[in-house]
C-alpha cells in the first residue's frame, strides 16, 4: 500500500497517505523490532527548491522511510500533473487555475501538517507509554513543551534536551555527549528540532547511532505547541494560505517563502511545460 502511495515531486520521493496511514506507519515501527530508526520528513514546498542546489539534502529525502506532505504545495503539483491532459501554454495555464481554485477550496487532497502529526503522536505516547525525547530548540525551548506536555499527559514519559545551539555544537564532542544521553533513555520517539534541513541531515547521517525507533525533524513546531508563534487559523491552513498567515505574523520569513510558494510553483509549472511530464 505504501509503495503504490509514493510519487515523485521535482524528483523527491513523497508518500501521500492518509492522515490514520502515518499513525499506523509510526504505531508498526515502534512495535517492531527493527533495529535501525525509522526517520519520517514533514516536507513542504520550500524543501523541494532546496534540494536543487544540494544534492546531499535530496539524497536524504530519497532515503527517508516516509516523506509526508506537510503543507499544500507537494499535494498541489501532484493534483496538476494529474489534471494536465493536454500539451501547450494555454492547456498548462487552464489546468494551473483550476488546481488553484481546488487549492483555495480545500478540494485539493490531504496533507500531513508536522504540527498535527507532533501533537498526536504525543498522544499516543501517553496512551501506550511510549518514551518521548526532544531535543534543539532556542534556549529552553524543549523543556518548557516538556513540562508543559507533562501537564498535559499525566502519563508521558519525556525527556528533554535544548541540544546543538550553533552549528559548531552539531559535532565533536558535544554531539557525542548528546548522542549518549538519547540512548541511555532508548527513546521510542525522536523529536529534534535544529531547523529545516540542517535537522533532517543531522538524523539521517546518524541514524544507525540512534538507539530511536522513530525520529522526525520537526523546525519551528515546539515554538508552535508553546504558543510562541500564533498558528494560523483553520479556514486559512484549509485554503493553502498557512504561507501567507505566517508572513503576516512574521516578515522576516518572506524569503522562505517566497521560495515555497513563487519559486516552487514555477518550478513545477516550467518543469511540466519544458518536458510534458513530471519526476
Amino acid at each position: 500500500m505504501m509503495n503504490n502511495m509514493r510519487k515523485q515531486v521535482l524528483g523527491v520521493v513523497v508518500d501521500f497517505i492518509s492522515r490514520s496511514d502515518a499513525l499506523k506507519f509510526v504505531s508498526q515501527a515502534v512495535g517492531s523490532n527493527q533495529q535501525e530508526m525509522k526517520l519520517i520528513v514533514t516536507a513542504y514546498s520550500e524543501f523541494f527548491v532546496r534540494v536543487r542546489q544540494d544534492g546531499q539534502f535530496k539524497s536524504v529525502l530519497n532515503q527517508a522511510s516516509l516523506v509526508l506532505p506537510d503543507g499544500i504545495g507537494p499535494v498541489a503539483a501532484i493534483k496538476y500533473k494529474e489534471e494536465l491532459v493536454a500539451d501547450g501554454l494555454l492547456a498548462r495555464l487552464m489546468t494551473g487555475f483550476k488546481v488553484g481554485k481546488q487549492v483555495l477550496t480545500g478540494r485539493v487532497g490531504e496533507t500531513v501538517p508536522g504540527v498535527w502529526l507532533f501533537e498526536e503522536l504525543i498522544s499516543l505516547a501517553a496512551k501506550r507509554r511510549w518514551k518521548v525525547y526532544l531535543l534543539g530548540g532556542f534556549g529552553e525551548t524543549a523543556e518548557k513543551l516538556g513540562q508543559e506536555l507533562r501537564i498535559k499527559n499525566k502519563d508521558l514519559r519525556i525527556k528533554t534536551n535544548p541540544g546543538a545551539q550553533n552549528t559548531s555544537e552539531m559535532t565533536g564532542e558535544f554531539d557525542k555527549r548528546v548522542i549518549e544521553e538519547i540512548n541511555d533513555f532508548e527513546p521510542d520517539l525522536l523529536f529534534v528540532a535544529y531547523g529545516p534541513v540542517r535537522q533532517e541531515k543531522w538524523l539521517f547521517k546518524r541514524r544507525r547511532q540512534l538507539k530511536v525507533k522513530v525520529a522526525l525533524g520537526v523546525g519551528g513546531t515546539f515554538d508552535e505547541v508553546l504558543g510562541l508563534v500564533k498558528r494560523a487559523p483553520g479556514s486559512w491552513e484549509n485554503a493553502g494560505l498557512k504561507w501567507l498567515w505566517r508572513l503576516f505574523q512574521q516578515p522576516g520569513r518572506l524569503r522562505r517563502i517566497w521560495r515555497a510558494v513563487v519559486i516552487f510553483s514555477w518550478l513545477v509549472f516550467s518543469k511540466e511545460h519544458a518536458s510534458g511530464s513530471s519526476d
